[in-house]
């Protein structure tokens, strides 16, 4: 009966603890893969800021994946990531992205453009420990049209 209400107490208190979003510090490289059908692998990282006084796992998780507005595809996260406590750290991860009918097509007419935006959206899944959350994520980056060059 005690350690019952142990996991109890300690579910509590873990819940209620604050828990700080991951912070993008810049950095980001990306690395190209296969391209098969109408999807494509690739290793994606960046410098992530990790203000928590805990490790934190990133999940394999979904976004959809918009160019200049356009709908592209969905990007998932194939592997989880884990982040250090209190780091400032670089990290990579490996991910699939799967085409949306006609995308090859588009992206070809965005490569003869200097910039483009980028927009992924979504929810990711975070946990720590036996305790998750899903965050939002609307994030918008500008990139060279030559950056897709692998298709």
């Amino acid at each position: 009966m005690k350690s019952v209400i142990a996991v109890i107490v300690a579910f509590f208190i873990f819940s209620s603890c604050s828990f700080y979003e991951l912070e993008y510090k810049g950095g980001e490289q990306i690395k190209f893969g296969k391209l098969e059908g109408k999807q494509f692998s690739f290793t994606a990282g960046g410098k992530i800021l990790n203000q928590n006084g805990f490790a934190i796992k990133v999940k394999p998780s979904d976004l959809s994946l918009f160019i200049e507005g356009e709908y592209i595809g969905l990007v998932h996260l194939d592997k989880e990531i884990r982040m250090k406590r209190k780091s400032d750290e670089y990290i990579e991860g490996r991910f699939t992205a799967t085409l949306a009918d006609g995308a090859m097509l588009r992206a070809l007419f965005f490569i003869n453009k200097k910039q483009l935006e980028i927009c992924l959206k979504g929810k990711v899944k975070v946990g720590v420990w036996m305790f998750g959350k899903k965050f939002d994520v609307n994030e918008t980056r500008t990139i060279r049209g030559s950056d897709l060059k692998f298709i």
